[in-house]
């Protein structure tokens, strides 16, 4: 048994479920993720609170269902020697996923499908690269 919430509070800010979201908009849902030293974007689809008997505190860890987005190698703004221009400014945190992708669950390389609020580091902010063939999505943190 699960109960499902209509959005949780991460650091003052309200992340929202795209299953939830009122306003026809994914903004409040698109969240960064910590996985050891590497960080992932993605959206989140449910937030909910699954009890177990016989495992403390169950009750009171939030749970984060996440579709992940695809990394793309592919930059609108390559530098001459093939590298990504936005690795010069590290603290703007930019990357590229592939347009409208996201990872399968169910492939051994893929984050996890479902991970506890403390893993999400922070909100993004996501947008469309429509003049490079294919579009991409671009995304910064919105961290403090």
């Amino acid at each position: 048994h699960a109960d499902t919430y209509n959005y949780v509070l991460l650091d003052g800010r309200r992340i929202t479920p795209t299953s939830r979201s009122t306003r026809n908009t994914i903004g409040s849902s698109l969240i960064q993720g910590r996985f050891g030293n590497e960080t992932s974007a993605g959206e989140v689809r449910a937030v909910l609170v699954h009890r177990q008997p016989g495992v403390p505190n169950s009750e009171h860890t939030v749970l984060i269902m996440v579709a992940w987005m695809k990394e793309s190698d592919f930059s609108p703004l390559d530098e001459d020697d093939g590298g990504f221009i936005w690795n010069k400014f590290p603290e703007l945190d930019i990357n590229t996923w592939q347009y409208q992708e996201y990872e399968n669950p169910m492939d051994e390389e893929s984050r996890p499908l479902i991970i506890p609020l403390q893993e999400i580091q922070c909100q993004v902010s996501r947008g469309t690269i429509e003049h490079t063939e294919p579009k991409l999505w671009i995304t910064t943190t919105l961290d403090r």
